[in-house]
């Protein structure tokens, strides 16, 4: 469902400086779109008239070796003519937002994750880590099918990189520390990533 949108910020903001291992490493396959959506928060109120499903307090999606982790969400779905909810369609997020992938990591103060569109938008104080690179931004602007994205800063502000180009092997970047997700739900994925 989501590429390595990481991968493409990164190496969008410095290619000339970015590191080869990182160059040529193949991000996991995204998880099916059929595969299984869960959903945990401490809180959900579910409008289904509006086919609008709200989860508040330490929300966690994880869907294959994905996750989305906020304060709050709400999830959009499509009404299907005789009642009831289809595919998810839309994503609004809110309060300290984690999209999360094996080795990824992508915080801002607030998110929209449009999987028709395929496109994810993280806003406020940005933080994209992959392995031991860092950029940071105040608006991430990710084209997920298209595997292309966009960091920008807010007025007067700017985009800074920091990447590690010293002979590194995989086994490097993984040791690298991956920022603290906060809450309650799921942390780390099975296999430490």
């Amino acid at each position: 469902m989501i590429r390595p949108l990481l991968c493409a910020a990164l190496l969008c903001a410095a290619p000339l400086f970015a590191n080869p291992a990182a160059l040529a490493q193949t991000p996991a396959p995204a998880p099916a779109p059929e595969a299984p959506l869960d959903i945990s928060a401490r809180n959900s109120e579910m409008l289904d008239p509006q086919g609008r499903l709200v989860y508040w307090g330490d929300v966690n999606m994880i869907r294959g070796d994905e996750r989305l982790r906020a304060d709050r969400v709400e999830a959009f779905f499509e009404r299907r003519a005789g009642g009831g909810t289809g595919q998810l369609r839309r994503v609004v997020a809110t309060g300290e937002v984690f999209y999360v992938r094996a080795g990824e990591v992508a915080r801002g103060d607030s998110g929209v994750y449009d999987l028709e569109a395929g496109t994810l938008t993280l806003v406020g104080s940005v933080v994209l880590t992959q392995g031991c690179n860092v950029s940071t931004g105040d608006r991430l602007e990710a084209d997920i099918d298209g595997g292309i994205a966009r960091l920008s800063s807010g007025e007067g502000g700017r985009v800074r990189s920091i990447f590690f180009t010293g002979p590194q092997s995989e086994q490097d970047a993984r040791d690298c520390p991956l920022p603290a997700i906060p809450g309650d739900g799921p942390q780390p994925f099975p296999d430490g990533r």
